[in-house]
């Protein structure tokens, strides 16, 4: 019989998983975000593991990465928001290694629309 150490098996390793700064930019600001928006914001985040907690949310109407330099995030993900220095949509992209994903504003989501960013933001959490 083979012994082992009593802590080897005590913690599943998605606990030593941790991800890197994520910040969520929506086009207005959060008082004005509807509860509607706010729970699907809430849902979404949550497909991919995440929560409002997990998250630093700021309105702002366009961006590029260098603007958010001080917070030095990993993520962002956009909804609303344009990416100055790009026009594409649920696609990752890279700027100063910072992976983004910039969607359409939270009410303007319909169904394939929520696919395409599940897909994108699924590519990004999970590869």
């Amino acid at each position: 019989m083979t012994q082992t150490h009593p802590l080897e098996n005590l913690y599943q390793e998605e606990l030593y998983n941790i991800r890197g700064k994520i910040l969520v930019l929506v086009r207005k600001p959060w008082a004005d975000i509807q509860e509607d928006e706010r729970t699907l914001l809430t849902k979404i985040l949550s497909s991919v593991k995440l929560s409002l907690a997990s998250v630093q949310i700021i309105h702002r109407a366009e961006f590029d990465a260098v603007d958010f330099s001080a917070y030095r995030p990993d993520y962002i993900i956009a909804f609303g928001s344009s990416l100055r220095s790009s026009n594409k949509m649920y696609e990752r992209v890279v700027q100063n290694d910072v992976a983004i994903v910039v969607a359409d504003e939270l009410d303007q989501l319909d169904d394939v629309r929520k696919r395409n960013l599940w897909l994108t933001l699924k590519q990004l959490f999970h590869s």
